[in-house]
């Protein structure tokens, strides 16, 4: 089919689908203001966010709602993704750049109060009272204190699935949730405490929500239900078919009851897999990515009509990681605003647009609310199985470094300390970005500071930073020293791996960049690096083999199986241990078999999920996932016994052992000292 012919037809669908779907709406005007993800409208400004890997805030004046007028921007946001406005303060998601919170009493002026580092992924958001809710992808919804929005803290997390969008009102969270399909509900009434109440199943992958009086609306993509929760291929009738809007009775929150449903096209694009839903008078305004948006009257929830709808104009396709493709589609809408008479509309690969829509759009007065107040916090009862160090930030890894640790803990930078029967604090480094990952060579530090790069300690008895290597626009979130500590294996964004040179740590330079498909999420670079070299986990594409002991221009093996990104592997032996569907299974260099024909070795009655490290005989299991952590014996590596087990609030990191007892970061929970063994 030619261009000219795509067009005509394209054109001739969407006459036929006219009668379906309402009238065309008209777009009036772009902003030029390029890719855009999300917009809200707050009085007589429009906030919007986008800008691919490297984000900006930007506000108009909308005086004119036809004529939005640029006022100010803030760049160097990351990888954003929502936007909540609420009493001159903007709070930005930014995926692996955490959550951003920004002073917009001036909105020509914008200015960064704090950037604050989130427990995962950082997508969803919504602001109830004092807490701030950011689902945080596979990790759970963390509830964060924003009282003094300056200094926010980390108050609790409860996990509900994927869970990439979320609304919160009058004490209870709702939250859209993808790959397992389903609206979950919890009661947040004490953020401390929060709890899972209800569920209701999805005919489709769940995301974005909306709540007003007792109903509750959750937008849905990609694939519809099918018996057992599996995928359906694409000959099923299911395939594509999970685009729409669907809504519920919420009055027993912990009974949620479908009331309808509604269909948009059938599609499947598995870049900006996003849908969500804003409500104004008797209308509900869908975005559903390439097949636009949609304006839905819901005046009778249980017979809701399509009134009108927009698709946004055909460009270039891009990927994962912003990567163009030859093909060309319709323009995801991403996120949208309601003006006056005007729908703002967020172009992911294209531009802000402003969309007429006159006699259906009309800001929304504020929804109702009675948000939960804050309880004092009291600290946990002392737990007999784990002593605990807590410094201020999350820990988000330890590393040794001689008879010291290191310990990446967040916004509080890094520090070092000494664990004999105890932990006890030596020194503490202010970073310039948020310290994610340590590793140590020799008698030097290596901290992955998000957006301050990768920087370079050393010194006595007081460390001194002696390098640094920035990547524009990109956080570097792990790091890992080759043995002969002439490179560095880096996490940068959100699935990309760099090697860099950094045997003069004065001027580090990039060996190698790599990516393939699927989220990195935490710690896909496996411990044990060695002469073999580096082995990463790219969750859907398998695991990638990188050398260590020379210059690296691409992996030297590659598992393509993928093994899911809660999961890892650690050097064992001649290869490695690789977890893998709760299981684990030995692997070796050029063995391309599928893991159940290698041998999949289990625990009866247990599932062995997490990221692996192994001490002699012991392996330890960290799922961030799920929380849990688990040591093994395996001397007999085929027949491995339970030592002991826990399960944690936070999400725990590579386990180091030390003394007989195994050292967790743990999050906000600290760095955990673990007797492991009874």
């Amino acid at each position: 089919m030619n261009r000219r012919t795509f067009l005509l037809s394209t054109a001739a669908l969407a006459a036929q689908e006219a009668p379906r779907f309402g009238r065309e709406l008209e777009i009036v005007k772009s902003l030029e203001v390029g890719m855009t993800v999300a917009a809200e409208v707050s009085g007589n400004t429009l906030f919007t966010i986008g800008g691919g890997m490297q984000g900006s805030l930007t506000t108009f004046d909308i005086s004119e709602p036809a004529a939005p007028s640029l006022l100010g921007k803030l760049p160097d946001l990351g990888h954003v993704r929502q936007l909540v406005v609420r009493n001159g303060i903007a709070y930005v998601t930014s995926r692996e750049d955490g959550l951003f919170i920004i002073d917009v009493q001036k909105p020509e002026q914008p200015a960064l109060l704090n950037h604050y580092d989130t427990i995962e992924l950082a997508t969803g958001l919504a602001i109830s009272g004092n807490v701030a809710y950011v689902a945080c992808r596979q990790c759970g919804v963390e509830l964060i204190d924003i009282t003094d929005p300056k200094h926010p803290a980390h108050l609790s997390t409860i996990r509900v699935g994927e869970a990439q969008s979320v609304t919160a009102r009058s004490g209870y969270l709702y939250a859209g949730v993808w790959g397992t399909r389903e609206l979950v509900i919890c009661d947040v009434r004490n953020p401390r405490r929060p709890v899972r109440v209800g569920k209701a199943d999805l005919d489709g992958f769940g995301d974005g929500v909306a709540v007003r009086g007792s109903l509750c609306y959750v937008a849905t993509g990609h694939h519809a239900m099918i018996p057992g929760n599996g995928r359906p291929a694409p000959n099923q009738p299911q395939y594509g078919t999970g685009h729409g809007m669907e809504i519920f009775d919420i009055s027993r929150p912990d009974q949620p009851k479908l009331i309808s449903r509604i269909k948009t096209r059938p599609r499947y694009r598995i870049f900006m897999d996003m849908w969500s839903v804003k409500l104004s008078g008797k209308y509900a305004f869908l975005a559903d990515t390439y097949n636009g948006l949609f304006v839905i009257d819901v005046e009778d929830p249980a017979h809701p009509r399509f009134v009108a709808r927009r698709q946004l104009p055909e460009v270039t396709g891009l990927g994962e990681g912003y990567v163009p493709t030859r093909d060309r589609v319709p323009s995801p809408v991403c996120g949208l605003a309601i003006g006056r008479d005007y729908i703002y509309a967020a172009g992911g690969y294209s531009d802000m647009h402003v969309v007429e829509a006159k006699g259906l759009a009309a800001p929304a007065p504020a929804e109702p609310d009675s948000p939960p107040a804050i309880p004092r916090y009291e600290a946990p009862p002392a737990n007999p199985h784990f002593r605990v160090y807590q410094p201020g930030g999350q820990i988000r890894e330890a590393a040794p470094w001689g008879k010291q640790l290191v310990l990446a803990a967040g916004n509080a930078g890094f520090h070092t300390a000494r664990f004999t029967d105890k932990l006890e604090p030596i020194d503490h480094y202010e970073t310039e970005g948020i310290a994610y990952g340590a590793d140590t060579h020799g008698d030097t530090v290596y901290i992955a500071e998000g957006m301050g790069g990768l920087s370079i300690w050393r010194g006595s008895p007081k460390l001194k930073l002696i390098g640094r290597h920035r990547i524009p626009g990109q956080s570097v979130k792990q790091v890992a020293i080759a043995p002969n500590g002439r490179y560095a294996m880096l996490h940068v964004g959100l699935n990309w791996l760099r090697i860099v040179n950094i045997s003069d740590p004065k001027s580090p330079f990039i060996l190698f960049n790599d990516t393939h498909l699927g989220l990195f999420y935490q710690r896909p670079i496996s411990t044990g690096a060695d002469a073999l070299g580096g082995l990463v986990n790219w969750g859907i594409d398998g695991l990638f083999l990188y050398p260590l002991s020379y210059p690296p221009t691409g992996e030297t093996f590659r598992y393509p199986v993928g093994i899911n990104a809660r999961n890892g592997a650690a050097r064992y032996g001649e290869g490695w241990l690789v977890t893998y569907g709760g299981k684990y299974f030995l692997l070796r260099i050029g063995d391309l078999r599928m893991p159940d024909e290698i041998g999949l070795i289990g625990i009866s009655g247990h599932e062995l999920y997490g990221k692996p490290t192994i001490y002699g005989n012991t392996l330890f299991l960290s799922d961030s996932f799920s929380g849990r952590v688990m040591a093994l014996d395996i001397s007999d590596v085929k027949q491995p016994k339970l030592l002991s087990e826990l399960d944690l609030p936070e999400h725990p990191g590579y386990i180091l052992e030390q003394n007989g007892m195994a050292l967790i970061p743990a999050g906000y929970q600290g760095l955990l000292a673990w007797k492991y063994r009874a």
